[in-house]
């Protein structure tokens, strides 16, 4: 790998190929971490190993640490190096690649450090998260994913971890009245000025009493005699310090007493108390007027400002009184981190640039009297969750904590307390779900919100799920309830798995399951509905002895699992075969138990809501909790997502994000490649999204497979096409989404024109004239159709445009502009219309525009100068022509468009079938679904199904603590 090398004082040692990806990916809003590794670590008594280089448990202290980010969805680590740079760099490269290395050539302090890293991410223009932490701090994952939810919860510019004070020297937390963050001042500063205080006040009782008392006690004489009782001179320390009465050098004396008392340390004292400590330590005398000129009130105390008080003012005993201590783990948006290290100073007891002064600049800063940064604390409430280590003592308990975890995981198999329950017990919760104090009233509340119809309905649905496991496995049968929401992409439809980003809602239909753990490799299954999906059977021991055990990729490529796969038609059992056998490949030195399972579904099957993938989630968290896997958010999306190529589909993993990741009354942003979850934005209140469902099923697992993959065979045979007609770019793109005018040097009139050189419609033996068999057959398989047409640049357009709105639709909803939203919502189902209908609803075929003559037109807007014409030919103006809509999904987007109170409509799901969704106002939900019954389902015999849904929370175990 190549490096690229900024020689200077302090200079950057950067991995080229991750300047071109933070450059490419602005909008994935991910997290990039900024580890701080540059100090000396002196009390590790070490001279040849850096402290961060320390093994934990049989893992360098920082390769631990970025295991634990990565498995939290943190890609990209940004180390700042300072002393044994070359060990911290080979050490994390051993076991990390791709890692982006800062240097800090002096020890200027945790906010100098930070500056170097951040500087990296100023001329990379990151706009994103950065993490930052230092390189010895050992973090829970469950701790890092949970300032990440707060951080993204609250929109704030920055969260950080704070935890209950126990008598250590951490900074100590300053909140105003109401609770909000004021700042964090450090102990050694508490110490300063209390010390200052202590000094000042001598000088003003010096003052008071400046004759002798009755016993011919001068108050010089006085106070000095109360110091030799209450300040102990610093050990090794020359008695000669002490104070003598009756001079004014006894007062210089009992001054420098107090200041070596805080600061044992002549140069920490000096940096700390300044003049005054060198006068003093020089013996110097001190008048008291001289001190109260060096100790003027304002050193006594802390500044601060609030939106009431700019000029707020605290004594440092009334800091001291903080019972939170900042634990040093700060997540900041980019933008306003440049802020706060660029005023960041060092007018503090250590002389140092303190990176937690970042906390009380930004959480300071008010414009037009109001804050101008949102600043948040994360409590930890476990202190093992937060640990360091600044000797070989911590160490060493840091590995016993650890051992104890691994330990107590090891034990995690057997059933978990407040999810696993007798059958009976459970229906006994469900009873009376409703009581207002009770765990389980409060867990559904969570789960589905204030809302009294719906928590009814959910409350009926397990009802039906226990009394159908009371007649399975029996009352008396200890069971776990795992549950996996349905979800609709609102916009980024088709996009996921070329790296653009997805807006998701876990909606309210549900897939419910009640598993029970077995002693043996068993999987047993059955559904409240037998009827439809009859009880199955298998063995995982038995399902991998038919199946060659290589990578994943191999396995779901191999000739058995394709066998197995068309002899399975769909079946139901094969999603959760799917979901245990990822897991079992992920973790092949754990044998996985197997489960007793009861499903019940309320997601509409093969309508566009990803039922199939609810099951894939639901049993992956049912087989991951009762058999003790330590499986972090991220990685069971990532390992759903690819299970679910066992059942033949190449998709992505935004519908398992969406399921995972869900947050209620909200839609989240999803971005892949790497994987993270990004902004969130309330879902628009005063509205429902309300499915329409076609009763045209979307069989994924059989034929409609073929066209779905060949959908993306386009995308990808796109791709390699661009990056064979133009090398010069063929570096910056990986995926799809790589293909923009932010990425690449062109403008968008030269995209369009990349475009005219790609096939409108091509079979695989004209595309084998441009592309060599080892790129192609890949993408097309060994035995493609050769009648088949591949659609391959109306399906890139689509792609690119959809890509442009899924990253622009945040920003419309968070501004409330709903008229935006709603025509993104059209011209994206345009790109996947089959069909359209005049205004007698006569139906006519209609496919989106990608012809020569269509790029032209847009060519020659963009180039007209007319605002109008070059805003119409924007990229995320063009539907593109996927093509994988109905002519009845059409109709159902059609008739939601011309009713009223419909913001926009658009296809739900991959396609081929399923259903449409519409933005709605609640006023207007009624007369949606009457036009639908009128227009639709009426005319063609069917049952009107018309589901109104909100979002809620993701998926999970239902766990309660209190009966």
């Amino acid at each position: 790998m190549r490096f690229f090398i900024h020689y200077s004082r302090e200079y950057t040692v950067v991995v080229e190929s991750h300047i071109a990806f933070a450059e490419r990916h602005p909008e994935l809003d991910a997290i990039i971490s900024i580890i701080l590794a540059g100090g000396k670590g002196t009390r590790m008594q070490s001279t040849d190993r850096h402290k961060v280089c320390f093994d934990i448990a049989g893992r360098p202290a920082i390769v631990r640490a970025i295991d634990t980010y990565k498995s939290c969805g943190i890609a990209q680590h940004v180390v700042v190096v300072g002393a044994l740079a070359g060990q911290v760099i080979e050490t994390v490269g051993r076991y990390h690649e791709g890692g982006i290395f800062a240097y800090q050539a002096e020890q200027r302090g945790t906010g100098h450090a930070t500056k170097q890293g951040a500087r990296i991410l100023a001329d990379l223009r990151y706009t994103g998260a950065a993490l930052v932490v230092a390189g010895d701090r050992l973090l829970d994952a469950q701790i890092v994913e949970r300032l990440i939810a707060e951080f993204r919860a609250t929109d704030s510019d920055m969260a950080f971890l704070v935890g209950a004070r126990s008598g250590s020297e951490l900074g100590h937390v300053v909140r105003d009245e109401r609770g909000a963050v004021l700042g964090i001042i450090e102990h050694k500063d508490v110490l300063a000025r209390q010390a200052l205080g202590e000094i000042r006040q001598l000088a003003l009782d010096a003052m008071a009493r400046p004759g002798p008392t009755e016993d011919g006690v001068t108050g010089l004489e006085a106070l000095a005699g109360h110091l030799l009782l209450t300040t102990q001179p610093p050990e090794g320390s020359s008695p000669g310090l002490r104070p003598t009465a009756g001079a004014a050098l006894d007062l210089a004396a009992a001054a420098r007493a107090i200041m070596a008392a805080a600061f044992p340390d002549p140069r920490k004292a000096g940096l700390a108390f300044g003049e005054v400590w060198r006068r003093a330590a020089a013996g110097q005398p001190l008048t008291p007027e001289g001190i109260l000129a060096l100790v003027p009130p304002e050193r006594i105390v802390f500044h601060l400002a609030t939106a009431r008080n700019p000029h707020l003012t605290l004594p440092p005993e009334a800091v001291d009184r903080s019972q939170e201590v900042n634990q040093s783990v700060y997540l900041v948006k980019a933008p306003a981190l440049f802020h706060a290290l660029a005023s960041l100073g060092t007018d503090n007891a250590q002389g140092e640039e303190y990176l937690s002064d970042i906390v009380n600049i930004l959480a300071q800063a008010h414009e037009n009297g109001r804050p101008r940064y949102r600043v948040v604390a994360v409590k930890v409430t476990d202190p093992t969750q937060v640990m360091g280590f600044n000797n070989p003592a911590e160490l060493l308990e840091i590995e016993n904590t650890l051992r104890a975890k691994a330990a107590a995981t090891v034990e995690a198999g057997s059933p978990l307390d407040g999810a696993c329950r007798t059958v009976q017990e459970w229906q006994a919760l469900f009873a009376d779900p409703t009581t207002p104090d009770g765990d389980l009233h409060a867990q559904l509340t969570y789960l589905y919100g204030d809302h009294p119809a719906l928590l009814q309905e959910r409350v009926v649905a397990y009802v039906e799920l226990l009394r159908a496991c009371a007649e399975t496995l029996g009352p008396e049968h200890r069971v776990l309830l795992a549950r996996a929401p349905g979800r609709m992409n609102i916009m980024g439809r088709h996009i996921d798995h070329q790296g653009g980003n997805c807006n998701l809602i876990a909606i309210d239909r549900e897939v419910l399951l009640a598993a029970a753990l077995r002693d043996d490799d068993t999987m047993n299954l059955s559904n409240v509905r037998p009827d439809q999906f009859p009880p199955r059977s298998f063995s995982i021991g038995a399902l991998l002895a038919q199946l060659t055990w290589d990578d994943w990729l191999s396995l779901v490529n191999s000739e058995p699992v394709r066998q197995m796969v068309a002899q399975a038609g769909g079946d139901w059992a094969q999603y959760i075969r799917a979901a245990v056998l990822r897991l079992q490949k992920h973790y092949p030195q754990v044998k996985l138990r197997g489960l007793d399972v009861v499903v019940h579904g309320t997601v509409p099957v093969a309508a566009g809501l990803s039922s199939s993938s609810a099951l894939v989630v639901a049993t992956a968290e049912a087989v991951t909790a009762l058999n003790g896997l330590d499986v972090r958010p991220r990685q069971l999306v990532d390992l759903c997502g690819e299970g679910e190529w066992f059942v033949g589909t190449r998709g992505g993993a935004a519908d398992h994000a969406a399921m995972k990741f869900g947050r209620r009354d909200a839609v989240i942003n999803v971005g892949f490649f790497p994987f993270g979850v990004g902004q969130a934005v309330p879902f628009p209140a005063g509205h429902r999204m309300v499915f329409c469902n076609s009763h045209i099923k979307a069989q994924k697992a059989a034929g409609g497979r073929q066209i779905f993959n060949q959908r993306i065979a386009c995308y990808r045979i796109g791709v390699q096409l661009i990056k064979r007609l133009y090398p010069q770019y063929a570096p910056l793109i990986t995926h799809l989404r790589d293909v923009n005018i932010r990425n690449l040097p062109i403008r968008l009139v030269d995209l369009y024109r990349m475009l005219l050189k790609l096939p409108e419609r091509a079979t695989a033996a004209e595309l084998a004239e441009s592309l060599p068999p080892d790129i192609l057959q890949p993408l097309i398989g060994s035995r493609p159709n050769p009648d088949a047409r591949y659609p391959v640049r109306g399906v890139v357009l689509f792609g690119l445009a959809e890509c442009e709105r899924s990253r622009l639709a945040p920003q419309l909803l968070a501004a409330g502009d709903l008229a935006g939203f709603g025509r993104f919502m059209r011209i994206s189902h345009d790109g996947d219309r089959v069909a359209a209908h005049d205004a007698d609803w006569r139906s006519y075929p209609a496919v989106g525009p990608s012809s020569n003559a269509y790029l032209l037109d847009l060519m020659a807007d963009l180039e007209s100068g007319e605002p109008e014409r070059v805003l119409a030919a924007q990229l995320h103006q063009q539907p593109g022509a996927y093509a994988c809509s109905t002519p009845e999904l059409d109709l159902i987007v059609d008739v939601a468009l011309r009713t009223e109170g419909v913001i926009g409509a658009q296809l739900a799901g991959a396609g081929l079938g399923g259903g449409a969704m519409a933005l709605v106002r609640d006023d207007c939900v009624g007369e949606l679904e009457k036009q639908l019954i009128r227009r639709y389902y009426e005319p063609a015999g069917l049952e009107p199904a018309v589901l109104s849904c909100v979002p809620i929370a993701g998926s999970g175990v239902l766990t309660v603590n209190r009966v």
